[in-house]
């Protein structure tokens, strides 16, 4: 009788982990999925209230991420940036020279944890909608801080599982000065979801443009077996101001595309 309700717990078991490995096919919106397998990304920008996350992955933490949103005001410039990667695990581990044999969520985790290996990050500006070919630094520092008001370096925290996890960071932007971030992390073991809310204003010179908490960056990871599928977004509620639609499109495009070139030499 123990033989067979252990061989039955076995099988229970070995069911729940299948149950948990994803396929991009499942994930992603059919209207999308082709044209992400063929480019292995897929761009989506929306304007003026059109805020639908059409890209977002349907997994566990869907629901959690659309309670998650700006609130946009009736009179700012409201904008949504969407970017939906599939990246092949062999190509990671060319892009990062790395010898890792297994890469799992685990190591995904762990990158964005890592505040301070950000410092550094480079981007292309973009000019009406199109990368200029000129490198910028987008960070000059990038740290762990260890609370909202702090702005001492701390060492960043990546050891467990990030699930449930709060973490602050500080971070010197080339767009928008010093600002720091409350981090945010749920994981599962194939699964993460990470949400970087802004907790300073954030301004074109002594002028503020985005008031604290009206931007989100997030970013969602899939163990899709072979591939990650990574979707990244910008949610913003910006003041309408003269030259910001222009500079806030251009430079929350430039720093999505910034975030993914950066995670791929990451493992």
């Amino acid at each position: 009788m123990k033989k067979i309700i252990c061989g039955i717990c076995a099988l229970g078991l070995t069911a729940a982990v299948i149950a948990q490995v994803y396929t991009a096919k499942t994930l992603v919106d059919p209207k999308y999925y082709d044209t992400l397998v063929k480019n292995g990304e897929v761009k989506v920008i929306h304007e003026e209230g059109k805020d639908e996350l059409l890209l977002l992955p349907k997994t566990e933490y869907t629901s959690a991420v659309k309670a998650n949103r700006v609130k946009k005001g009736e009179k700012n410039f409201p904008f949504v940036f969407e970017s939906l990667f599939l990246i092949k695990k062999d190509f990671l581990k060319t892009q990062s020279k790395s010898t890792d044999t297994n890469i799992n969520i685990e190591d995904v985790s762990r990158i964005f944890r890592s505040v301070s290996k950000m410092e550094g990050m480079k981007y292309y500006s973009y000019k009406k909608g199109k990368p200029t070919g000129k490198e910028k630094v987008l960070y000059k520092k990038a740290y762990t801080i260890s609370s909202p008001d702090s702005k001492e370096r701390i060492a960043d925290k990546t050891s467990g599982s990030a699930d449930g996890k709060v973490i602050y960071c500080l971070q010197d932007d080339s767009s928008f000065g010093v600002c720091r971030y409350r981090l945010d992390y749920k994981q599962k073991e194939n699964l993460i979801y990470a949400t970087f809310t802004s907790t300073d204003s954030m301004g074109i010179g002594p002028i503020t443009a985005i008031e604290p908490g009206d931007l989100k960056i997030n970013i969602l990871v899939a163990d899709c077996g072979d591939s990650l599928l990574l979707w990244l977004s910008t949610d913003t509620n910006c003041k309408k101001l003269p030259g910001i639609k222009d500079q806030v499109t251009e430079s929350m495009q430039a720093r999505m595309d910034a975030v993914y070139k950066w995670f791929i030499k990451q493992f």
